[in-house]
C-alpha cells in the first residue's frame, strides 16, 4: 500500500507541475515577446537560459543524487523552483521584470529542473517494480499529456482576462502544491538508503559516461535524441515566434494550437503499449519518429487559413509521436539499467540529449536574425529528418520484446557497491513533451 500512495503522490505532483510549466512555457515568451519586445535572438538566448543547467551541472548532479536520498533532493529542487516562479511573477506584477532578470531567473530554475529531474528518475523504479515499468511510465505520460492540453489553453484564455503577471503567479501556486505532495513521499527500508560509494565523484561522473558509450544501446540513443533537440528546440521556439511575431495571432489562437500538441501527447501515451506489442518495441520507435519528422513538414507553410490548421494537426501529431518514442526508449533503458547506476545514467543521458537545448536554441535565434523566422524553422525540421538516421542503423531497431536483463555496471577501481534491493531507471520525465529524453 505504501508503494502505491508513494506512486500516487509522485504521479499527483508531477501532473500539477506539468500544469504549471505549460502555463509558463506559453506565457514567458509571449511576456517576453509583446511586453518587451523581445528580438528572436533574444527570444533564443531566454529558452537557452532554461535549459542551460542541464549543459552545466548534468553529470556532476547525477553523480551527487547517486549518494543521497533522491526524495529529499525532489523536495528541495521543487521549493526552488517554486520560489524562482514566485520572483518572476512578483517582478512583473510590479512592472519591474526586465529581460536580464528574465535571463538570471530562468537559468536558476534550470538549475532547480536539473536536480528536480534526475531525482525524480531515481525515485519512480524504487516504488514501481521493473516489469510494470511501461506502463507507470505509460500512466503518468497520460496525465501529463492531458496537463499539455489544459495547460496552454487556459494560458491563453487567462492572458485575454488578466496580465501575464497573474498568470505566471498561478504557475508558480503550481509549483508549490507539487512541493507539498512530493515532501510527502516516504520510501522506507532498504530502498530509502543510497548506496555505499567508496569513489571519488569524479570517477563516479566518468563511470557514467563510460557506461552511456559502452552499451550501444544507449549510445545510439543519446546520438539520436541529441541531434533530434537541438533541432526541435529551434522548431518549437521558431514556430512560437512564427505564430507570435510573424502572424500576429492572439494569444489565446496560440495556446490552443499549442494545446493541440497535448491532445497529440495524451493519443500517444495511451497507445505507446499497445503499439509495441503488435508491432515491436524497436520498429515502433523508429516508425513514431519517422512519422514525427513528416508530421512537422507543414509547420514553416504555416499562414491564415488552411495552412495555419494543417501546421497546428502536424504539430500535435509530431508530439503524440515523440510520446510514443520517450516512452518506450525510456521503458528499454530503465529495463538495460544496471543496479546503482540509475542516476548517473540518468544524468549522463540528460547531459548529451538535454545539454544541447541551449545552444540549438542560441543557434536559431542568431539564425533566425539574419535569415528570418520562417527559413530557420524549415532548416530546423529538416534536421529532425536527418535525425532518424541514427535510429535505423540501431540495434533498438531489432528490439520486438522489452529486455529482461540489465547491462554490468562499468568497471571501477574500487567498483560502487549496488543498493540493497534497488533498481534501475531513467524515468519519464521531459519538461517539454516534444523534446525527446
Amino acid at each position: 500500500m505504501t508503494l502505491k500512495k508513494n506512486f500516487r503522490l509522485l504521479w499527483s505532483a508531477e501532473t500539477v507541475s506539468q500544469f504549471g510549466f505549460e502555463v509558463a512555457t506559453v506565457v514567458i515568451p509571449l511576456f517576453a515577446v509583446k511586453t518587451l519586445n523581445a528580438t528572436p535572438a533574444q527570444v533564443g538566448f531566454l529558452v537557452t537560459c532554461e535549459f542551460l543547467g542541464f549543459l552545466l551541472l548534468g553529470l556532476p548532479a547525477g553523480a551527487w543524487i547517486d549518494r543521497r536520498r533522491g526524495e529529499r533532493v525532489l523536495v528541495f529542487s521543487s521549493l526552488g523552483r517554486t520560489a524562482v516562479f514566485g520572483v518572476v511573477a512578483a517582478l512583473a506584477l510590479a512592472g519591474n521584470l526586465t529581460m536580464p532578470a528574465l535571463y538570471a531567473l530562468m537559468f536558476a530554475g534550470s538549475l532547480c529542473t536539473v536536480f528536480l529531474g534526475i531525482s525524480y528518475q531515481s525515485v519512480l523504479p524504487r516504488i514501481v517494480d521493473r516489469q510494470l515499468l511501461p506502463g507507470a511510465n505509460s500512466r503518468v505520460e497520460f496525465t501529463l499529456s492531458l496537463a499539455e492540453i489544459t495547460g496552454p489553453a487556459i494560458a491563453g484564455f487567462l492572458l485575454a482576462l488578466a496580465t501575464s503577471s497573474y498568470v505566471l503567479g498561478a504557475a508558480a501556486v503550481c509549483f508549490g502544491i507539487a512541493t507539498v505532495l512530493l515532501s510527502r513521499i516516504r520510501v522506507t527500508g532498504a530502498a530509502a538508503a543510497p548506496p555505499a560509494r567508496n569513489t571519488t565523484l569524479v570517477r563516479d561522473v566518468r563511470d557514467g559516461i563510460r557506461y552511456v558509450l559502452r552499451v550501444p544501446m544507449f549510445r545510439v540513443m543519446a546520438i539520436r535524441s541529441s541531434t533530434y533537440n537541438f533541432c526541435n528546440i529551434a522548431t518549437t521556439t521558431m514556430f512560437l515566434l512564427l505564430l507570435a511575431s510573424v502572424l500576429r495571432l492572439p494569444s489565446a489562437y496560440i495556446g490552443i494550437i499549442f494545446s493541440g500538441a497535448g491532445a497529440g501527447a495524451t493519443l500517444g501515451a495511451l497507445s505507446a503499449v499497445r503499439l509495441s506489442r503488435r508491432f515491436g518495441v524497436g520498429p515502433t520507435v523508429l516508425g513514431a519518429c519517422v512519422l514525427a519528422g513528416i508530421a512537422s513538414i507543414p509547420l514553416p507553410f504555416a499562414r491564415s487559413g488552411g495552412w495555419l490548421i494543417v501546421a497546428g494537426i502536424g504539430y500535435g501529431i509530431a508530439s503524440g509521436c515523440i510520446v510514443v518514442s520517450n516512452i518506450l526508449q525510456l521503458s528499454v533503458r530503465q529495463a538495460l539499467c544496471a543496479p546503482g547506476m540509475q542516476a548517473r545514467l540518468s544524468a549522463t543521458m540528460r547531459f548529451l540529449v538535454w545539454g544541447v537545448i541551449p545552444l540549438g536554441a542560441s543557434v536559431a535565434g542568431l539564425v533566425a536574425n539574419v535569415i528570418g523566422v520562417r527559413q530557420t524553422l524549415a532548416l530546423a525540421v529538416a534536421g529532425e529528418l536527418v535525425s532518424i538516421v541514427p535510429l535505423y542503423f540501431s540495434p533498438l531497431r531489432r528490439v520486438v520484446e522489452m529486455p529482461t536483463e540489465p547491462e554490468s555496471e562499468p568497471e571501477s577501481e574500487p567498483a560502487p557497491e549496488p543498493p540493497p534491493g534497488g533498481a534501475a531507471a531513467d524515468g519519464a520525465r521531459p519538461e517539454a513533451r516534444q523534446l525527446s529524453d
